[in-house]
């Protein structure tokens, strides 16, 4: 986005303040305007940052909404299921994921869900503010989770921290967007919102950036011609981001029963948004 000669993007990636509130002191520092400009000038510039959490985080939505009404979301969403496994080879080559396999792991993810699908829901209806009751079940019991480490154990959400850590080991929960998106689609008026599929933009980022830019009302900018655009997107128009990485295939049967499980929940999703997700 900082290609772009309207766009000066300062902080870091991922400052994840409206989730869990870092960077407190600097955050307003990370943007050249005291609020959004919802109508820019061809001498305007504009600011803006990037953290997953806020799409999973049952308070982020109204957080930004009370401060921020006239911000605009870009919600960029990949298929759940390589989402899920490229967050899992991610997590294993950096050596947080050194006991359990995969399959392990994602069939013991789709037991919780339903607890905390229903538990974050829950959290954002009340509106109190209060992240705690995204961790417990209705009569107020802690909901458990299974540990990526000891074999058998469960660890209880008790605290965010507690919270943060499963989101930053959470492979199937996190792919789980229908409900996710609902709450910003809730929060925010849809001229607000731009949904993108990963796939489809890194099969033509120049025309998506330029659906941007339209959403953002930033002047056209011919972003394949950009020297530092050039040096991610291969020099052209295809992207060289869009090409796997190198990792082992995954168990055939392991994408059957995750193809299973989110095939409800994405076709909600595309029902809500109007999207043709097309994912299996």
């Amino acid at each position: 986005m900082d290609a772009h000669p309207q766009v000066c993007i300062r902080g870091p990636k991922e400052p994840n303040f409206w989730s869990w509130g870092k960077y407190r002191k600097e955050y307003q520092d990370f943007f050249i305007n005291e609020s959004p400009i919802a109508n820019p000038d061809i001498e305007d510039r504009l600011s803006g940052e990037f953290s997953t959490s806020y799409l999973l985080h049952p308070l982020a939505p109204q957080r930004v909404y009370a401060a921020l009404p006239q911000a605009k979301i870009i919600l960029m969403l990949r298929n759940p299921v390589d989402r899920a496994y490229s967050h899992f080879m991610m997590s294993q080559l950096h050596g947080f994921e050194p006991d359990y396999s995969f399959d392990e792991i994602i069939r013991r993810e789709i037991e919780e869900a339903p607890y905390l699908i229903e538990a974050h829901q829950r959290c954002f209806l009340e509106g109190k503010g209060h992240i705690a009751s995204c961790m417990t079940r209705p009569d107020g019991t802690p909901i458990r989770v299974a540990s990526h480490r000891n074999e058998g154990s469960s660890i209880e959400l008790t605290s965010s921290r507690d919270l943060r850590k499963y989101y930053f080991k959470s492979f199937v929960f996190r792919s789980l967007y229908h409900d996710q998106v609902k709450r910003w689609m809730t929060t925010f008026p849809a001229a607000q919102l731009l949904i993108m599929q990963s796939e489809r933009f890194f099969e033509d980022p120049p025309l998506h950036m330029a659906k941007v830019c339209t959403f953002l009302g930033l002047t056209e900018f011919d972003f394949a011609s950009s020297p530092r655009i050039q040096k991610i997107w291969g020099g052209g128009g295809s992207s060289a981001l869009k090409k796997t990485a190198d990792y082992r295939e995954m168990n055939p049967e392991t994408r059957t029963l995750l193809n299973s499980f989110f095939k409800p929940w994405n076709e909600k999703l595309s029902e809500l948004t109007g999207l043709e997700l097309g994912w299996e």
